[in-house]
């Protein structure tokens, strides 16, 4: 809840003292990390699957950028006893996968379903499989338009949100928001130049859009007031991975710097994230960063001796509190998985 967040963020996150004790608590835990262990067997269909963990069930599918059959099994398993719920067959090459509230995003290209030019030539088209979790009805098939990619679209709690070009307006865009499991569609319309956008990021209320230009810039609306909060603010260039969560954007720069960028006071601030005390050790670049519900930035990487082949290293979770990062304090707490 709200009051038990706030102690922890006051009591605890802003204590020097406690944050080790805490450092030290979740350090001792994972060591001494009791669980019960179920095991599944799974066909040949299921080699180089991927895992995903929504609502307490394990969703098992095909990997992106692979071509399946109607040999390739989508399954959702409840994730305590293993039982099966469900299972589908994905039919399609898979370029995309986004998890909602409630639901699963599969986005396909190259399918059977083909556009008919006017010189009876064929172009591959996008499509958007979303099903329910644990049961894995379709909820709707959604075919993109022409000018759609899979950037300009994204998924989070209850939305798939999409940015789309307006009729033939060279400088205004639609956003559609669209609830699957309602069948709610609603759409507005902005004032952007859609052949300069870059993708969009979506945090659940406001939508950043990235443009292109002389220097790329960044937009931000609010999908509930269906107003522009600001607009034309300098982004982030050369990045390898980029969050969003209003005020803040996230981007990791040059391989080894967290940058942040407050929207609402247009503060930036950098933080060299490849930090070791240990001797003889080199620091591997960071592969992940995700933005929890709880409101903290989690960065994993990893770390290895030097002079030894990379089965000798561990992976390392950094916690950074977003309240802190508003005002740029870098304070985060490490933990070492062996």
């Amino acid at each position: 809840c709200s009051v038990w967040n706030e102690f922890i963020v006051n009591e605890i996150w802003q204590s020097r003292r406690c944050r080790n004790q805490l450092k030290k608590r979740l350090h001792r835990n994972w060591l001494n990390l009791e669980f019960k262990k179920s095991e599944q067997s799974f066909s040949k269909i299921y080699n180089q699957s991927g895992v995903r963990i929504l609502n307490g069930y394990l969703l098992i599918h095909p990997q992106v950028y692979t071509s399946t059959s109607s040999d390739h099994k989508f399954a959702c398993y409840k994730l305590k006893t293993g039982q099966k719920i469900q299972e589908r067959s994905l039919e399609g090459f898979i370029e995309r996968i986004d998890l909602g509230s409630s639901f699963i995003v599969f986005g396909f290209s190259n399918v059977d379903d083909q556009i008919n030019t006017s010189d009876d030539t064929s172009e591959s088209v996008d499509i958007l499989q979303v099903y329910s979790v644990p049961d894995l009805n379709l909820l709707a098939k959604i075919t993109l338009p022409a000018e759609q990619n899979k950037e300009l679209y994204c998924v989070k709690n209850d939305l798939i949100v999409f940015l789309r070009a307006y009729r033939q307006s060279l400088d205004s865009c639609q956003f559609v928001l669209f609830d699957p499991v309602n069948k709610e569609r609603k759409d507005f319309i902005v004032k952007l130049s859609f052949t300069d956008v870059l993708g969009i990021q979506f945090d659940g209320r406001y939508v950043l859009v990235k443009t292109i230009g002389k220097d790329d810039k960044i937009t931000v609306f609010d999908v509930i007031t269906r107003q522009c909060i600001t607009k034309g603010l300098p982004a982030s260039e050369f990045t390898l991975n980029e969050v969003f969560r209003y005020p803040l954007s996230l981007s990791i720069e040059d391989h080894c710097y967290l940058t942040v960028f407050n929207i609402k006071t247009l503060a930036r601030y950098k933080h060299f994230i490849h930090r070791s005390k240990k001797p003889n050790t080199e620091i591997g670049l960071l592969n992940q960063m995700f933005i929890s519900d709880s409101g903290f930035l989690i960065l994993s990487r990893y770390e290895k001796f030097k002079r030894t082949d990379h089965s000798n290293c561990c992976s390392q979770m950094e916690l950074f509190n977003l309240e802190d990062l508003k005002y740029g304090i870098f304070q985060p707490v490490t933990l070492d998985i062996r």
